[in-house]
């Protein structure tokens, strides 16, 4: 797997406002940030090499409208704990390759990886047919153990093609000073 610290050095370091802050050094998902799991897996996903901008892969997932947002979903596992009272931080890239009509839209979260499947963080973001980077950050209402959540993006929402690139999660503790994620407020 190749490391995505370039990729994270372009679309969030950067963008800190203190410029000898480690972003790299909060991410707990550093192992799977380029691994995505499908439900349900027919049909199953197409791993596209080098797509994303900065030629990293991504996942092609086709998806239909469910009874539930869930019905079609992509799970990446995080390793790290979370605690109630700290500042999370969700980036992941995608683009809508066939755009449901009106406009595709998709929810990802960030959960317990089993029921009751207690959620620190959603956002709904509209996608286009261009790479993008969608980020968003949270104080976390729950604390998840260390390998217990994941993220989740729920897909059945309509008709259509989702490319999902990597996937980051930040834990910046508790007491982080949210202006500096002024730039991720999605």
């Amino acid at each position: 797997m190749k490391c995505w610290t370039l990729l994270l050095a372009g679309v969030v370091a950067c963008s800190l406002a203190t410029a000898e802050e480690d972003i790299a050094s909060r991410l707990i998902n550093k192992e799977t940030n380029g691994r995505w799991d499908f439900q349900p897996e027919v049909p199953k996903a197409k791993r596209l090499k080098g797509v994303v901008p900065g030629g990293y892969d991504a996942f092609r997932v086709k998806a239909t409208k469910g009874a539930n947002p869930w019905d079609v979903q992509a799970s990446s596992p995080v390793a790290g704990a979370i605690n109630e009272g700290d500042v999370i931080m969700l980036n992941y890239f995608v683009r809508a390759e066939e755009a449901a009509d009106g406009g595709s839209s998709i929810t990802a979260r960030i959960q317990l990886a089993a029921a009751p499947y207690t959620s620190v963080l959603d956002m709904t973001s509209k996608i286009s047919g261009e790479w993008k980077s969608y980020c968003a950050f949270r104080v976390s209402n729950a604390s998840i153990p260390e390998n217990k959540s994941n993220v989740s993006i729920h897909l059945a929402t309509a008709k259509q093609v989702i490319d999902l690139g990597p996937v980051l999660v930040f834990n910046f503790g508790k007491g982080y000073d949210t202006k500096k994620l002024a730039f991720c407020d999605g």
